[in-house]
């Protein structure tokens, strides 16, 4: 989970994680140079639950950010967060179970709800209408070039899998549209889900709404 300047949101996403009905995890939170008090918040969760560890970034941004985590992180199956969501309290659980009924060559997904203190644009309001559709079937794939069909901070794979899709080496933004294709062109299976699994919160200040790339 790469993370800069969300302090205020960031107490309700670990408190999301630490809350997952399924245990055996481990959060790899790497600070992309924050100047807020972000670091500080992620700090104290470390010290009080030792399956957290905070590092800071070995490059600049978020792609640098992933491969800082990745390289930390030791677990058999690998997902990401953004450090501005929220996880639904069976999103692990969910998604392990598939992927260890499913095995190898899988890629575990999960329904997305939008939220937004000041509402949710119809724009982002029919994108997550159009993924969530394609999510309960699996068929994510089938629509790939109109938009991204896998959502960033809600997918879930085998470690292997991700090694040999190249995992976040390559400097393309934008990164999770990237991955998408990588997934895709390894023959990965999307796993069909017909539950919300992750809270994607939209705000002014959102990466994706700022950022050059």
């Amino acid at each position: 989970m790469p993370f800069r300047d969300t302090e205020a949101f960031l107490p309700q996403c670990l408190d999301s994680i630490c809350g997952q009905s399924y245990p055996h995890w481990e959060l790899i939170a790497v600070d992309d140079r924050s100047r807020d008090g972000s670091y500080g918040i992620l700090d104290s969760y470390a010290r009080k639950d030792s399956r957290i560890q905070v590092l800071e970034n070995r490059g600049a941004g978020i792609i640098p950010a992933l491969r800082t985590a990745y390289l930390a992180s030791g677990g058999s199956l690998v997902t990401r967060m953004d450090s501005d969501d929220i996880m639904t309290e069976s999103r692990l659980q969910r998604m392990v179970g598939a992927l260890t009924q499913s095995g190898r060559g899988h890629l575990a997904v999960g329904q997305v709800r939008y939220f937004s203190t000041d509402g949710i644009s119809d724009g982002y309001a029919r994108y997550e209408r159009w993924l969530n559709t394609l999510t309960e079937a699996g068929a994510n794939f089938s629509e790939l070039y109109k938009e991204c069909v896998i959502p960033s901070p809600c997918w879930m794979t085998w470690r292997e899998d991700l090694e040999a899709c190249d995992g976040f080496s390559p400097d393309r933004y934008p990164e999770d549209y990237d991955l998408c294709f990588r997934f895709y062109r390894e023959g990965l299976r999307c796993l069909p889900c017909d539950e919300v699994l992750h809270l994607w919160r939209d705000y002014p200040q959102r990466t994706s709404r700022n950022s050059e790339h």
